[in-house]
């Protein structure tokens, strides 16, 4: 099996999503023009970016014989990533996850059903394969198994990618510790400082860490520290937002090419700017990622030209 560009380990999610119609009758039965069942969790989407921008990427979860598993999986391969690194275990499922959208805003609420998940082990972390791959990706709703792959990196030329979303504050600083590039929304970084503001978030993480922070505000845009200071990339503009579903999993994508490819960071920001802005305007957290095919014109006054120079022409 030759090295992965990307591993991805984190939550296994299949996604129902309805966009709400404009008025709601509570207690009765409405038609809506939007509902989709698509493969969702932070990193799955973050991997099914990448793989559609042609780059080698793997899953790791635990699958079983249901409904749920095999819509993962054909979610997956649909994509592009590899399930060979996938464990099958008739007694797992993916979570199911129930996103509404409100029309107005494109904000999304998130139910999450986690019965009869397939919890990783330790003996599931696919370490070698792990340290031969360029990018490790991995999430917060499983810490212990965050923890084992992140210090299966440890050592090894890999890059590791934290998406975190929240949790105990005293493990997520020992897990920001072990990475190398930690890409946190902003209210995740005020959990873990105590700070307010978005410089003072970053120069509090950075203490925590050598490896590299960022934070990220949806339409404020987001920050990254370098040099003793702020960079800031700003949201681009988007005609119509549909579902904010995606957007930051899209970011961590763009910023993992960045990675793999070997940008600077302003240009790892833009590009994961790019690809959320994108993503924002279609229902569904994977219905509008793009491939490389797509990536012209995509942002039309922007910095895609200065990207897709970039990338190699070989790809995707």
């Amino acid at each position: 099996m030759l090295p992965f560009d990307l591993i991805a380990v984190g939550l296994n999610a299949v996604d129902v999503v309805v966009r709400l119609p404009d008025r709601v009758n509570p207690g009765t039965k409405h038609l809506v023009d939007d509902l989709l069942i698509l493969g969702g969790g932070p990193v799955g989407t973050g991997s099914a970016a990448v793989a559609l921008l042609g780059y080698s990427a793997a899953f790791v979860a635990r699958v079983g014989r249901n409904t749920l598993s095999e819509v993962s999986i054909d979610q997956f391969r649909r994509c592009g990533v590899s399930t060979d690194l996938m464990v099958h275990d008739e007694a797992s499922r993916p979570a199911i996850a129930l996103v509404e959208i409100d029309p107005a805003t494109a904000a999304r609420t998130v139910y999450v059903n986690l019965d009869g998940y397939g919890y990783l082990r330790p003996g599931d972390i696919p370490v070698a394969a792990i340290r031969s791959a360029k990018v490790l990706m991995v999430d917060s709703y499983d810490l212990d198994t965050t923890e084992r792959a992140l210090r299966a990196a440890q050592g090894s030329a890999c890059r590791s990618l934290l998406d975190f979303e929240g949790g105990d504050t005293a493990r997520l600083r020992t897990l920001v510790a072990l990475g190398t590039d930690i890409v946190l929304p902003l209210e995740c970084g005020r959990q873990l400082t105590g700070q307010t503001s978005p410089d003072a978030v970053l120069r509090a993480l950075a203490t925590l860490t050598a490896g590299q922070v960022v934070v990220t505000d949806g339409e404020n845009g987001s920050w990254g520290w370098e040099n003793g200071a702020a960079v800031h990339q700003p949201a681009l503009p988007v005609a119509q937002k549909v579902d904010s579903t995606g957007c930051g999993d899209a970011y961590h994508a763009g910023y993992a090419v960045g990675l793999i490819e070997g940008w600077p960071l302003p240009l790892r920001m833009e590009f994961g700017t790019l690809l959320a802005s994108r993503v924002i305007t279609k229902v569904g957290g994977r219905t509008a990622l793009p491939t490389r095919k797509d990536l012209p014109g995509m942002m039309a006054g922007v910095s895609e030209d200065r990207i897709i120079a970039r990338l190699p022409a070989t790809q995707g």
